[in-house]
């Protein structure tokens, strides 16, 4: 436990009061360790964001007479005046404030750090005055980020910090960005050094074009890209499909840069395949936190698309199937110690869980927002995806955590009421309700109704631009879309994961897909992908047979209302108890272990519902034309 959280955790000690109100505007609480601690003292949380929704919450799950609950409620507010005086009047005050915990470093500065920032400050010693902004910004750009900027001195130099800057795994504060950017425009002139440093795409673009030109002048030995360095920067990009490779007709290259060019492609994605998995090696070595996680599915994803697309061409799979089952054995424990702390989290780019997409798109503040659910799309669809995208649109690929059971009646609408399943309780079997939720919640925050539509069943057939509402409504301003392709062809697959990469292959080659996008995009909407569940391929333990009627029935997944039931068959079959987080509090859940599935002995199935490390990270991608 870093010193920071446990100063954090140190403001709560038992004895508990009933209620403790905190005022945590540096959000320090969005952090799954600490939310995870303090579940485990028994503490509820509870987020206040405004009086009637909180109201809600507070006197549907918390005020219970029968129920003896110590509640923490958080507040982003610098004071607590807001809060219900019924409640402040007879709680416990806390202030938490990351100047607190860091007083030696500048307060505007620390306040914009994120947790991993915080996670290395912890570790590191501080000497002399670093109090000025300016000595602040120094520090952390030099022993955080390891961005020597003051050693750059030439155009090489200041690729390979733009390189680096691109892959640091923290979220950068603009104060911080703004001083790095005239530090160097200072010391390197006729660079697009602002471009560069705050547009990921403008960057890889450049880098893109100027690896076309090096590959076709034959590799020249003055160009920078032969400084090791910045070679071994550049080979992480191609590795992670960041760049594409060039196909060249000759053998003759300097096998160094292999990653870059196709010339026997079969050679080169098996090559890819074995880099992902040292960089996911590497990754589970490492402390795993819900971001790393997301890291994990979306290396793992790219890495088991190549392999089925070899698969499909004759080859054998070339994934380590004992690396994908050491992931999901460390994801499984992972999810059991941190899951339940993942629903109040909130992040700037894309939602944690996926009923917080809603509240980030919001946050953007476009004038036009489309939101296209694809429907059971797991990393492994979203790798394939990208390839037939990557011509034509860039994309910023984020993850979100699904809700278990991953089932569409669940995930799905938890993304389109903006809620937890607990409070959609007597729609939890249907999808039916969603277009009015999604109407709903978005009026809530000040979005008329009239200018919401909602559509599903797209992607089936030819596509057809007048059949998109979002798209001859000219009223509309936020649209919700539900592409269900690969969800059907999850339930229809007899091929396992194979089969269902051949069958949403031709499906990508109709273009419905790409044509959505141009056409949303062409009219002014900012347009994000996501998913409520993604999918898992599975093996048959047996189909249930325990007398008992499930309330839902799935292949990797069964609910009952009656937990003496639900516990009755779990002894009869392999499975596992879920512990019902944020589920209706009669709605008891039954998972089938990673790679099992309650069908038929020895049946080979691609489902979902269950808690494996590809049904529960799902994409959220923003989609920009190229």
């Amino acid at each position: 436990m870093n010193f920071w959280r446990q100063k954090v955790l140190d403001y709560f000690q038992a004895p508990f009061s009933q209620i403790t109100l905190v005022s945590d505007p540096d959000q320090l609480l969005d952090d799954e360790m600490i939310i995870s601690n303090l579940k485990e003292q028994g503490l509820e949380i509870i987020k206040f964001q405004d009086r009637a929704s909180f109201r809600y919450e507070y006197e549907s799950q918390y005020n219970i007479s029968n129920r003896q609950i110590n509640l923490i409620v958080v507040s982003r507010l610098d004071y607590l005046e807001d809060v219900p005086f019924d409640l402040w009047s007879r709680s416990q005050k806390v202030e938490l404030r990351k100047s607190s915990l860091f007083s030696r470093l500048a307060c505007n500065v620390v306040r914009e750090l994120d947790t991993r920032t915080l996670d290395i400050l912890s570790e590191l010693s501080m000497g002399g005055n670093l109090t000025s902004e300016r000595a602040t910004i120094d520090f952390i750009l030099r022993h955080v980020y390891g961005i020597s900027y003051d050693t750059v001195f030439s155009f090489k130099d200041c690729l390979l910090l733009i390189m680096n800057w691109h892959q640091l795994q923290c979220e950068v504060p603009e104060v911080i960005k703004q001083y790095l950017i005239e530090s160097l425009q200072h010391r390197i002139a006729d660079i697009p050094i602002q471009e560069w440093l705050t547009s990921y795409h403008v960057f890889t673009h450049y880098l893109q074009q100027e690896w076309h030109r090096f590959v076709e002048d034959k590799f020249p030995e003055s160009h920078f890209f032969w400084d090791s360095n910045v070679r071994s920067v550049l080979g992480l990009f191609f590795l992670e499909g960041i760049l594409s490779p060039v196909s060249i007709e000759q053998d003759s290259f300097p096998k160094v840069f292999s990653w870059g060019v196709t010339h026997d492609s079969k050679l080169q994605r098996k090559e890819t395949v074995k880099g992902l998995q040292q960089q996911l090696e590497l990754l589970l070595s490492t402390t795993i936190d819900r971001r790393t996680w997301i890291q994990i599915a979306r290396l793992s994803g790219k890495a088991k698309c190549i392999s089925l697309e070899l698969q499909s061409q004759g080859d054998d799979s070339c994934f380590s199937m004992a690396m994908e089952k050491e992931i999901e054995l460390r994801f499984e424990q992972w999810l059991g110690d941190h899951y339940g702390a993942l629903a109040t989290l909130t992040d700037r780019n894309a939602p944690v869980m996926v009923h917080k997409t809603v509240e980030v798109l919001r946050l953007k503040e476009q004038e036009k927002i489309a939101l296209i659910v694809c429907d059971g799309m797991s990393f492994v669809q979203w790798a394939q995806i990208e390839q037939v995208l990557a011509n034509d649109f860039q994309a910023e690929v984020y993850g979100s955590y699904a809700w278990i059971p991953t089932l569409t009646t669940v995930s799905r609408q938890s993304i389109f009421s903006g809620e937890i399943p607990r409070f959609f309780y007597d729609s939890i079997n249907t999808t039916a309700k969603e277009e009015k939720a999604w109407k709903s919640v978005w009026e809530r925050n000040g979005v008329s109704s009239v200018n919401v539509s909602y559509e599903r069943g797209l992607g089936q057939g030819d596509y057809g631009r007048s059949n998109i509402a979002a798209l001859f409504k000219s009223k509309t301003k936020i649209a919700g879309l539900v592409v269900d392709t690969i969800d059907q062809l999850t339930h229809h697959t007899i091929q396992g994961q194979l089969g269902m990469y051949a069958a949403i292959d031709v499906w990508l080659k109709q273009g419905y897909l790409k044509s959505l996008l141009s056409d949303l995009l062409e009219a002014g909407y900012d347009v994000y992908l996501t998913s409520d569940h993604g999918n898992k391929e599975s093996m048959g333990v047996g189909s249930t047979n325990d007398g008992t009627l499930p309330e839902t029935r799935g292949e990797r997944v069964r609910v009952y209302r009656d937990v003496v039931l639900r516990d009755q068959a779990a002894v009869q079959y392999s499975s596992r108890q879920w512990s019902g987080t944020g589920l209706p509090d009669d709605y008891h859940v039954l998972i089938a272990h990673s790679g099992e599935a309650f069908v038929r002995e020895g049946e080979i199935v691609v489902s979902h519902g269950g808690a494996s490390l590809e049904e529960v990270i799902v994409p959220f991608v923003h989609i920009q034309k190229r």
